[in-house]
């Protein structure tokens, strides 16, 4: 029995995310365990490998081989992705077993499909990767900020600078070439993955914008993010409405909405963005021919970027949020993170979470189980984790405007 399994270890994120919990400070409190296809190139790719460190030999497609190997572990941090083709068996595997999940997804018609498809008193949490924990706990550190009062509307500004890893660019071409056209559809309604419905959404922009300052366009996470913190917000109304929700953790309230769009320079570069990133989808969507050409050019899947330059990325999220009070107040919460955002920091944001749930109290609403996000999954354990960690500033205080500094008083320490 292993403590953390890394499932995919030999990929070009499963390394990283490998090494971050091979090395961490706290390694001596647990055991690790590494699978993947080939024990020659996992033992072969440089990780700190040592006795006490058990390697499996896994064959994603073989359901009898995961479950033998699942179940042999507390807690799974599964790296291979597209998880539309590879994610199922290993989440079933672990719900089956009462062995607890984490991931990198953002597939979000994937986890519609599990949420719907997979009960369980295990621990499910996909979205623990860099494009998907910010968005949830910006959120949560704005209700915290502002006394857990009810929330208006909340926006956030990305900004990001770093490579595509080969995985989530076969996740996009997974996404317009093997998902139905109909699950698909179903899984971009507004409220999707939220066991209830809240207040609808804005609506998509060619030019968003946050205060007098910022500017952005189409964030291609954004879709994602937003379905993520809204089941946050529904998985929290309904603790509250069944009973059993915490009461220092309330819900967001009825009046909730969520919006994000990727920072640029001024108005006329946002429209651009908008306008190329809707131009490449509908491009890559219905001309066949040039999708072929897309999918082999672009970095493919087991690749990413150049090691040298990993510790040159970088991200920085900022968020807006309005309390549904008589006269609102606002919270402004910056999360900002150095190295790559895909792999670096990805690596930190699910070894983090396979960590809370391994060593951390966990908040009540995960006692029941079940696919859950990283903030009712985890509660603060996770904002204190990055927190701790060097490569990480995390502020938050009540603002006059959207557009006033947070002092260093709001600094997370």
């Amino acid at each position: 029995m292993v403590d953390i399994l890394v499932i995919g270890a030999t990929g070009f994120c499963g390394r990283h995310a490998a090494r971050y919990v091979l090395e961490h400070p706290e390694r001596s409190k647990y055991s690790v365990g590494l699978a993947a296809r080939s024990r020659v190139k996992l033992t072969s790719i440089g990780l700190p490998i040592n006795d006490s460190v058990r390697i499996f030999e896994l064959d994603i497609s073989d359901e009898r081989t995961v479950e033998s190997v699942v179940k042999q572990a507390r807690v799974v941090l599964n790296c291979i992705g597209p998880f539309w083709h590879y994610g199922t068996p290993v989440v079933r595997a672990c719900a089956r077993n009462g062995v607890h999940y984490v991931d990198i997804t953002g597939e979000t018609h994937w986890v519609f499909d599990i949420i719907h498809n997979d009960k369980t008193h295990a621990i499910i949490v996909p979205y623990c990767g860099f494009d998907s924990i910010p968005s949830d706990a910006l959120v949560h550190l704005a209700s915290k900020t502002l006394g857990h009062v009810p929330l208006a509307e909340s926006t956030t500004a990305a900004r990001l600078q770093g490579g595509f890893p080969g995985g989530t660019l076969a996740s996009i071409i997974t996404t317009l070439e093997d998902v139905p056209r109909h699950h698909l559809a179903h899984s971009m309604h507004d409220w999707a993955l939220s066991p209830v419905f809240g207040a609808r959404s804005p609506a998509p922009k060619f030019v968003y914008r946050l205060g007098k300052k910022l500017r952005g366009g189409f964030f291609i996470f954004g879709h994602g993010d937003r379905a993520l913190v809204q089941r946050t917000a529904g998985l929290l109304q309904l603790a509250r409405l069944q009973g059993t929700h915490d009461p220092l953790v309330p819900s967001y309230g009825p009046k909730f909405t969520y919006d994000e769009f990727l920072r640029t320079g001024n108005v006329i570069s946002a429209f651009f963005l908008s306008l190329t990133v809707a131009v490449i989808f509908a491009t890559l969507s219905f001309v066949t021919p040039i999708r072929w050409l897309f999918k082999r050019l672009v970095t493919q899947p087991g690749l990413g970027p150049a090691d040298g330059t990993l510790e040159q990325g970088w991200m920085e999220y900022v968020n807006v949020t309005a309390s549904d009070e008589p006269t609102p107040r606002y919270v402004k919460t910056i999360i900002r993170a150095r190295g790559d955002p895909g792999t670096l920091l990805t690596a930190a944001f699910v070894g983090e979470s396979a960590l809370a749930l391994l060593l951390d109290k966990l908040p009540p609403l995960a006692a029941k189980g079940g696919v859950l996000t990283p903030i009712t999954a985890f509660g603060n354990n996770i904002v204190r984790r990055l927190a701790a960690n060097k490569r990480f500033e995390i502020k938050s205080g009540i603002v006059s405007s959207p557009d006033d500094e947070v002092g260093e008083s709001g600094k997370l320490r």
